[in-house]
């Protein structure tokens, strides 16, 4: 029998490649909200199951908001662009904000056992994050700025920090809450 916290990890890491997977072909045939739309499904469905929302919710916020201003500075410098904005002032499209907020939930959760191991960390960020944008340049769902080997370059080191940087934060606050519940114990 399958514990239901296996459950979870194992619904917390598809919830990510469901979306990845709608985000991308969204963008690349013409519907760019069928991402979206997966993503803030998944992200419902996974605050009705965790049962540390509240945690959850400032990882999303904390990571979010990092993966979108490094997203939003690359496409502003030019190392990334997107199709479907090319007539709005938009840095980024909201598949790709919601696609931030769907990958910061696996971080402490099904992702979170990479925090024992950062060296590992920076490897598994840089081949994995690169892939992603890689590949989705290679299916039309975003443009990286050519010549393609530096960009792959960038996604690489950016990738090898933020995936780290993710889960040392994660981490930190983790261990906050932990605190904030000690301290809050009657007696103490």
């Amino acid at each position: 029998m399958i514990s239901n916290r296996i459950k979870f990890l194992l619904f917390n890491f598809l919830g990510l490649q469901l979306t990845w997977a709608a985000c991308a072909y969204g963008a690349s045939n013409g519907i760019p909200n069928l991402g979206m739309y997966v993503g803030i499904t998944y992200i419902v469905l996974h605050f009705l199951f965790t049962k540390s929302r509240l945690i959850d919710l400032i990882v999303l916020l904390a990571i979010g908001s990092l993966g979108i201003a490094v997203n939003s500075a690359n496409a502003y410098f030019g190392a990334i662009s997107f199709v479907e904005l090319s007539s709005t002032r938009l840095l980024l499209p909201y598949w790709l904000i919601t696609l931030w907020f769907v990958f910061s939930l696996m971080i402490p959760h099904s992702l979170y056992w990479l925090s024992k191991y950062m060296k590992f960390s920076f490897i598994a960020g840089a081949i994995g994050g690169t892939f992603s944008y890689w590949l989705g340049h290679e299916i039309g769902a975003l443009q990286l700025f050519e010549p393609l080997p530096y960009s792959i370059a960038i996604y690489f080191v950016e990738w090898g920090l933020i995936f780290p940087l993710a889960l040392v934060l994660t981490r930190f606050l983790l261990n906050y809450r932990v605190e904030l519940l000690v301290q809050q114990q009657p007696g103490r």
